[in-house]
């Protein structure tokens, strides 16, 4: 039986890889690196992308607290394209990732002139959960990414570890019942509230937004998903005709300790297969299936030690 313990990585295709990298393991702290692959072809991602010749370099890497890793991705071929020059808050897919400070008003401070703040941080009491201050930024090619602490967020010392991936949604209802039933999400870490709205203008791009919002998680693992649904402004859907590798937030992807027998699963459900089960043995062996949500956002399960 396939077991799936919190999310691994997210995806980010970049267009400058040493901008990013001296980003993220200089300004956010990332100097732990998980893998790190030249640029070279990469056969497996060939159905994913429905062409043959693959040729990207990649870094994965995460701070030494721990959390979920980043895996900045340089697309060589085909060329990568720009998802969306205007993404907002709210539009559909992997839209953030959410990164733990142990003193956010302290830290705003003293990055004000490194990173690219939207607002001041701003603080809210959540339902059931307490206490809890963020604020948005952008790294250099405009990815959102949320710094907050709080009563239940655990960071000392600067930085706690990019704790959950954010993903707009359609029907956030709907979603829910999907992550938890398909992807094993097991926990209700914040039910659906509303707290957020009102709050998120700058990086929404509207006025008064409103936001039903909650946060998952896999009794077997940290890394959790924080699914949203902007009501007003309605958030935009996937550009059609984008690939993985584009410039912008690509994919989640979740540990799997059974990927064949993952795999397996979703074809009895029924779930919308973006690869089949891949094999490979580049620093080290293991598989991966890509699938769709259902809002076409792509979602990876990896494993190793085959």
């Amino acid at each position: 039986m396939y077991n799936i313990s919190g999310v691994h990585h997210v995806a980010v295709g970049v267009e400058s890889l040493e901008k990013m990298k001296a980003f993220y393991q200089g300004v956010m702290a990332c100097s732990k690196v998980f893998a790190e692959f030249p640029q070279v072809e990469h056969e497996p991602m060939s159905e994913l992308l429905r062409t043959p010749g693959i040729v990207f370099s990649a870094i994965l890497c995460c701070q030494e607290a721990g959390g979920i890793i980043f895996e900045l991705v340089r697309m060589t071929t085909p060329a990568p394209r720009v998802i969306r020059r205007d993404f907002r808050y709210g539009d559909i897919g992997v839209a953030k990732t959410t990164v733990a400070v142990s003193d956010l008003e302290r830290f705003y401070g003293e990055q004000k002139g490194r990173i690219d703040f939207l607002s001041r941080p701003r603080s809210v009491k959540i339902p059931k959960w307490g206490s809890y201050n963020f604020v948005y930024c952008k790294d250099p090619e405009g990815n959102l990414i949320e710094l907050a602490s709080g009563d239940n967020i655990p960071a000392r010392n600067g930085f706690g570890g990019a704790l959950w991936v954010g993903i707009g949604v359609t029907d956030l209802e709907r979603s829910m019942s999907f992550y938890r039933k398909h992807f094993r999400l097991d926990k209700v870490i914040i039910d659906v509230h509303e707290s957020f709205s009102g709050l998120v203008d700058e990086v929404s791009g509207g006025h008064g937004t409103r936001v039903l919002s909650c946060l998952l998680a896999n009794s077997q693992g940290e890394g959790m998903v924080e699914l949203f649904e902007v009501t007003s402004p309605r958030g935009r859907s996937i550009p059609f005709a984008t690939r993985w590798g584009d410039f912008g937030y690509l994919q989640l992807c979740f540990n799997c300790d059974n990927v064949e027998e993952m795999a397996a699963y979703c074809e009895k459900e029924g779930l919308d297969f973006l690869t089949h089960l891949k094999v490979f043995n580049d620093e080290r062996a293991g598989a991966f299936i890509y699938v769709r949500d259902p809002d076409g956002v792509p979602v990876e399960f990896l494993g190793f030690g085959r």
